[in-house]
């Protein structure tokens, strides 16, 4: 019913996302980062987590599959 639904939708919520280890990670522009070129070497990038957020620069770009 509605409860097993509510259930199902909590699951797959971000936050629930982040519970399980996984982060979000934003540009200086405040945009989810989903490609390297989006966050350039010595860029300042923010790191969400379940529970706060880490500050960091971007010191090296490893390219998929390296």
């Amino acid at each position: 019913g509605l409860e097993s639904l509510a259930a199902e939708l909590a699951q797959l919520s971000p936050l629930h996302v982040l519970e399980r280890g996984y982060a979000i990670v934003q540009n200086e522009l405040d945009r989810i980062v989903k490609d390297p070129a989006e966050a350039p070497v010595d860029s300042a990038i923010s790191v969400r987590l379940a529970r706060g957020r880490l500050k960091a620069r971007v010191t090296e770009i490893v390219e998929r599959g390296s």
